[in-house]
């Protein structure tokens, strides 16, 4: 089973499930194929605020998660001040090197390690009206072709989206979204992995008016990038 495999069965695992255990469960199985076993899911706190009111799920071992909790390290994670300003998924160990990182930081980093968290993969979801979340997942060490971390990202925007349906799935109701038939096709190709250019030729029309489709259905689906489209594509029912 190839990578996009992976990411289609646990997509259509997951969209039949009705319960927040459930859909945390078939995601814990389906990222050891990729060498994780631990994972974190959560909005991203504004500065100053703790991750406690943000927490959705978590696969972490318990006595860093408790410790991590205790100690509010969420301010000053360099994966977290990555996760802030990203929209590209990253490995934790990119975030030593950056400028934001200071000494608080790299204990953090070094404490994780001690936890059976040497390193790490991290998907960023931003939302169009301002929303920042990520699926941070761990391992002893993480070695990911391009192949598993383009299957990562698309499995980690669904799961978390998926989750946070069910959270939100008593309080409010999913807002109704229609797409042109033409927006339906772009986006079922890209869900199949084409490019605009690709997509041009299949449907013969522009790569532009291929553009202007995929960043008409972004907006009403309220994706932030293609992956992301493809998710909620998927979430919604217009993929299967």
């Amino acid at each position: 089973m190839t990578e996009l495999d992976l990411a289609m069965s646990f997509v259509e695992d997951v969209k039949k499930k009705t319960s927040i255990d459930d859909v945390r469960d078939q995601f814990a199985r389906t990222i050891t194929a990729f060498g994780f076993k631990s994972y974190l899911i959560a909005g991203v706190p504004l500065p100053g605020e703790r991750l406690d009111d943000y927490h959705m799920a978590s696969g972490l071992p318990l006595s860093w998660f408790e410790r991590y909790m205790q100690e509010n390290y969420v301010g000053e994670d360099p994966v977290v001040k990555r996760l802030r300003s990203s929209a590209q998924p990253f490995v934790w160990r990119d975030t030593l090197n950056d400028r934001t990182t200071n000494e608080l930081g790299t204990k953090i980093m070094n404490e994780a390690h001690e936890h059976g968290l040497g390193d790490g993969f991290c998907v960023p979801i931003h939302g169009a009206d301002g929303f920042q979340a990520g699926v941070s997942l761990g391992a002893p060490d993480v070695d990911l072709s391009e192949r598993h971390r383009g299957a990562l990202h698309l499995i980690s925007i669904y799961v978390h989206n998926q989750i946070r349906e069910l959270l939100m799935r008593d309080r409010v109701e999913l807002p109704s979204v229609r797409l042109t038939p033409r927006e339906l096709e772009c986006l079922k190709w890209t869900s199949a992995g084409k490019t605009s250019w690709e997509i041009s030729k299949i449907l013969n029309i522009s790569q532009h008016t291929v553009d202007w489709y995929l960043g008409s259905l972004g907006r009403k689906l309220g994706a932030v990038n293609r992956t992301q489209a493809v998710a909620e594509g998927f979430r919604r029912g217009f993929l299967h």
